[in-house]
């Protein structure tokens, strides 16, 4: 821990690192009707929900004992699971200071609907849109001026799948409406770039040492529900659902590690070179910032593996 601490404390020149802690769940069905088996059934098994639901109420609180922020993005099925099995769960992670997001590929229900189903469900959703397909980002600012000032800050601008290629800047800046990468100051939206997504603490020091001084710096660690497991055997869960005890996917271990690895950010935190913040305050840091910014890049970063391959390599916990 002293060593972590120290080299933190030698990186402290540069303006703090902006952590957050991104949750996705993605809808269960594609088109709204094309089942996806590899998405729990939020909407429509009550088992299911209340595990997942206990689950990241787990989460939130231990995140919220390191001081981290959640940004937890939901597609429609799971506000409506919400809504139907779980009415104080969005409620109870805002209570612990996390955000709650409208998170959409808009198959078959577009953003400002995917926003009303979180207000249907109890949960008060912030100004960010995030799951836009990298190839569709143009035309979407467009149908985002439609909805504005609903949504000012967009997350995750990706292509589908998170294969190689996906932009992984780790900075912040406002999209063009003829090329999303390039800065324009009168811009309406806030892009908020979540780095590698790359669950590590390694990940972390390597943002670290890649901080500009004339810019917003940001990273992102991402997970999701289905990564927790519940125990084979579980009254009323489909198996598809459980893994072993002494599995990395069975939930009590994955909340584990996770709870580690926020301990090996927490001498970082200390240190003032890490800070945890949710995406609309870090849209605050920079709009408080931005005169004093600088927007040139030849190019945005971009990742030469996909995500899963990523974090596979970096070593973080992934079972098929």
């Amino acid at each position: 821990m002293m060593v972590c601490t120290s080299a933190a404390v030698a990186m402290g020149d540069l303006p703090p690192l902006y952590l957050t802690i991104v949750i996705h769940n993605e809808e269960d069905v594609s088109r709204g009707v094309i089942p996806k088996a590899n998405i729990p059934d939020y909407d429509g098994d009550e088992a299911l929900m209340h595990h997942f639901a206990a689950v990241m109420r787990e989460f939130a609180e231990m995140a919220a004992r390191h001081g981290a922020k959640i940004n937890f993005g939901s597609d429609w099925t799971f506000s409506q699971g919400a809504a139907l099995y779980e009415p104080e769960f969005y409620s109870d992670l805002q209570a612990w200071e996390h955000e709650v997001d409208a998170h959409a590929h808009e198959s078959s229900v577009r953003y400002q609907q995917v926003r009303e189903d979180i207000v249907r469900a109890g949960g008060t959703p912030s100004r960010v849109a995030s799951g836009m397909n990298e190839e569709e980002i143009q035309s979407e600012l467009s149908y985002f001026d439609t909805l504005y000032p609903e949504f000012e800050i967009l997350w995750g601008v990706s292509l589908p799948g998170h294969i190689a290629g996906e932009c992984v800047a780790p900075w912040v800046w406002r999209p063009s409406g003829d090329d999303w990468t390039v800065h324009d100051p009168n811009g309406r939206y806030i892009y908020i770039g979540h780095g590698e997504l790359v669950n590590s603490l390694q990940a972390v020091r390597q943002a670290l040492s890649d901080r500009s001084s004339g810019r917003v710096n940001t990273i992102a660690v991402f997970t999701t529900p289905r990564e927790f497991m519940a125990a084979v055997g579980t009254p009323g869960i489909d198996e598809a659902w459980t893994a072993s005890t002494d599995s990395a996917d069975y939930w009590e271990n994955r909340l584990a590690w996770w709870d580690a690895f926020l301990s090996q950010i927490d001498p970082l935190v200390a240190a003032g070179v890490v800070e945890y913040k949710t995406l609309s305050e870090i849209a605050a840091v920079f709009e408080q910032q931005e005169p004093n910014l600088v927007f040139e890049w030849d190019e945005i970063p971009r990742s030469s593996l996909g995500m899963r391959q990523r974090n596979i390599k970096a070593g973080y916990p992934i079972e098929d």
